[in-house]
């Protein structure tokens, strides 16, 4: 891991997305070359964009990739993360697009 010893600091980073664009930024993260992700199952809710419950009234639901990176590799991925938003936003006329969460951490295993 670039020479960082196992219990390093490390940036969380909860990347929330539309439905659908699961392989979109699973291949944004392999190409940062970031240590792993894990995706959980697809979130249904509101915000300020609607609500997303999967179901004929409010469609849509929305992916999560969890992922833990060192500081080094923080700003490229958001400047990534910020460029996909940007397409999202223009192609959905604003209706979509991403939400990241970011919080420090401490890996301990």
């Amino acid at each position: 891991m670039n020479g960082e010893t196992d219990d390093a600091a490390r940036d969380l980073y909860l990347i929330m997305y539309p439905g659908g664009f699961d392989e979109r930024v699973i291949k944004l993260l392999e190409a940062l070359g970031v240590p792993g992700y894990s995706e959980g199952p697809k979130l249904h809710g509101r915000g300020p964009r609607g609500r997303h419950f999967d179901n004929a009234v409010w469609p849509g639901q929305t992916g999560e990739i969890f992922t833990a990176i060192p500081p080094s590799q923080a700003e490229p991925l958001m400047q990534r993360l910020r460029a996909l938003d940007s397409e999202i936003r223009g192609s959905s006329h604003g209706l979509q697009g991403l939400h990241v969460l970011t919080w420090p951490c401490q890996q301990l295993l």
